[in-house]
């Protein structure tokens, strides 16, 4: 094969003819079609209400246990892409990533159309309407606004100016999101460092804490937050991984100013750059436009609880609810009296009776779960798209977000562009002295980028998700299980690297979701009744929450603003590792931090 990528069309057409004759037979179509609802675990975004059918147009969807682990090779198949294509075929996938992640898109939904019909067009068009349309509005209302404000001035990338940038880029990315606060500061620690040889490593902690840790401390750092604070966490209970966050990053920041004095005592003299410009911010209205960003995000959830809610659905749901959880603790009850009776015998699945109790007691949760889930459903006002239900708030909101990206262009309008040697757009000549734009090197490649990239992901991610969701009647079952001890309490330490692992290689934010779900999806109990230094309540969802975000820094792919990092190093000059050259990054100085992380507060 001429192309070093042609194995992976290969394997796709594969899939493709698999999935065409039938990679789920008609029968287990049906099976799923069937199955109780109290066979999810933990159930889907979108239930089906049997009682508030009338007022509201439900589909099933696809039912996770129902589905082969095989739906997963597009999904492999996307990243494998994504980790080899830089490095197999460098000038190939840089020309056409866009199409590779279409040709997996096609390749995975043709056959997913064709088994399962209407149920996959609806997860489709749900997953599609419901978290990547948002997550891309969000993330370039961020990234407009973040590109509008430059640094301007002379910093020269010493050890100790790097390591304040990385410090104050940690310190903002809680409040201005991790998008926003990298798309701010990338562009002025690589001017800072142009005259260094040695730079990767800059850029590569530079996503560590910036991209990622950063992120921690509210709803509006990380999208796994935002979701949780949608769900029902309080807005500041997430500053309870401050105790967590803070170790962290100073360790990270400390390992860095060592690693960048070895490497700046390699670079030599710094060439003189004439006369210091005194350091100017421009475009600082743009912090006006993230305040507004942030202020768009809480109004539309007020609007979600108070304008936007049918009230009545309540009063038919909630006596439901508590009935289910009466139900809940009852077999949780049956389960820790038969460990308790019979202490010393095997406690797995080849013996039944304890096997069933223990699924019967998982099967509560997840009616519990689906309950919960179609209340906030059936509550939510907004409108119907093909059984989809996109509520009003989610409109307004993302209309808010559209709507100040354009004023930020606006108030920081782009530049005249001429084409270079290469053909391709750069500033014209004058535009770096007198457009902010310009001077910042803002273009919308990085963005277009991960917008393609993650169309694909997320579609092809859809089968991975449900399978999740099924628990223990899915064919990841053993994940959902080992994050459950004998009597099904949380063990603490498996949610935090299932969440964090996931995280690397899925989107965090539904990895987010599912774990949440599955440590009871009550952000009540789950939050616990401790202050923010009181580590003994809450911490299930704790772990849950450090997982996702810090470990979305394991890979390119763990959080969005990797990517762009990525994208805006690269158009700099920087030759950034390759997926695997950077895992080796993040292996070798994160994975020890979080080693130690999980040994001191998760191990109880």
């Amino acid at each position: 094969m001429k192309n070093p990528l042609n194995w992976l069309g290969w394997l796709g057409l594969m899939f493709l003819l698999a999935g065409t004759t039938g990679l789920s037979g008609a029968d287990v179509s049906e099976a799923a079609g069937n199955a109780t609802e109290s066979a999810l675990l933990p159930g889907h975004a979108e239930p089906h209400s049997e009682t508030h059918g009338e007022d509201h147009a439900h589909h099933h969807g696809v039912e996770g246990q129902g589905l082969s682990v095989l739906w997963v090779i597009p999904f492999a198949g996307m990243l494998l892409s994504i980790a080899l294509g830089p490095i197999l075929a460098p000038h190939f996938w840089h020309a056409n990533y866009g199409k590779v992640a279409a040709g997996w898109i096609v390749l995975f939904s043709i056959p997913f159309l064709a088994t399962y019909k209407g149920d996959a067009f609806y997860e489709i068009l749900h997953i599609v309407l419901l978290d990547y349309v948002p997550f891309i509005i969000l993330l370039g209302a961020l990234f407009t606004a973040a590109g509008g404000i430059c640094l301007k001035g002379s910093l020269r990338g010493s050890p100790l100016v790097n390591t304040a940038i990385l410090f104050i880029g940690t310190c903002l990315a809680s409040w201005m999101g991790t998008t926003g606060a990298a798309m701010l500061l990338i562009r002025p620690i690589l001017r800072a460092n142009a005259w260094r040889k040695n730079r990767v490593h800059v850029v590569v902690f530079f996503i560590f804490l910036v991209a990622n840790i950063g992120g921690s401390l509210t709803p509006l750092g990380d999208p796994p937050l935002f979701l949780g604070f949608l769900k029902g966490v309080e807005f500041f209970w997430t500053m309870k991984l401050l105790p967590v966050m803070a170790p962290v990053s100073i360790a990270l920041l400390i390992i860095f100013f060592i690693v960048d004095t070895l490497m700046f005592r390699k670079e030599g003299e710094a060439p003189d750059d004439g006369e210091k410009v005194p350091l100017k911010l421009e475009g600082g209205l743009n912090f006006v436009m993230v305040a507004c960003i942030i202020g768009a995000i809480l109004f539309s959830k007020h609007l979600g609880d108070s304008k936007f809610k049918d009230e009545s659905v309540a009063a038919e749901m909630n006596p439901k609810i508590e009935a289910a959880e009466t139900v809940m603790k009852e077999k949780k009850t049956a389960l820790v009296d038969y460990v308790k009776a019979n202490e010393g015998k095997t406690f797995d699945e080849s013996n039944k009776a304890y096997h069933d109790i223990r699924v019967e007691h998982l099967d509560s949760i997840a009616a519990v779960n689906q309950l919960r889930a179609t209340k906030t459903h059936d509550e939510a006002k907004g409108v119907h798209i093909f059984g989809v239900i996109v509520p009003f708030s989610n409109l307004v909101r993302d209309g808010l977000l559209i709507l100040i990206a354009f004023i930020s262009l606006r108030i920081t309008p782009m530049y005249r562009v001429e084409k270079d040697d290469h053909g391709h757009e750069i500033p014209a000549e004058g535009e770096e002295d007198s457009n902010v734009r310009a001077a910042n090197g803002f273009t919308w490649e990085p963005i277009l980028e991960v917008a393609k990239l993650f169309i694909a992901i997320f579609i092809c991610m859809i089968p991975a998700l449900l399978i999740l969701k099924a628990g223990v009647h899915g064919g990841l079952k053993n994940i959902i299980l080992m994050v459950q001890s004998s009597t099904n309490d949380p063990i603490n330490m498996m949610y935090f690297w299932l969440t964090g692992i996931l995280s690397s290689f899925l989107d965090n934010a539904p990895t987010y979701v599912v774990f949440f779900n599955t440590a009871g999806g009550d952000p009540t109990t789950l939050m616990g009744t401790g202050g923010m230094f009181d580590l003994d309540v809450g911490t299930t969802l704790l772990a849950i929450s450090c997982g996702a975000v810090f470990m979305g820094a394991n890979t390119y792919i763990g959080n969005a603003p990797n990517f762009m990092v990525k994208a805006i190093a690269e158009e700099n000059g920087v030759k950034m590792p390759s997926f695997f050259g950077y895992m080796v990054w993040s292996t070798a100085i994160l994975i020890p931090v979080f080693i130690v992380v999980s040994l001191f507060y998760f191990k109880g």
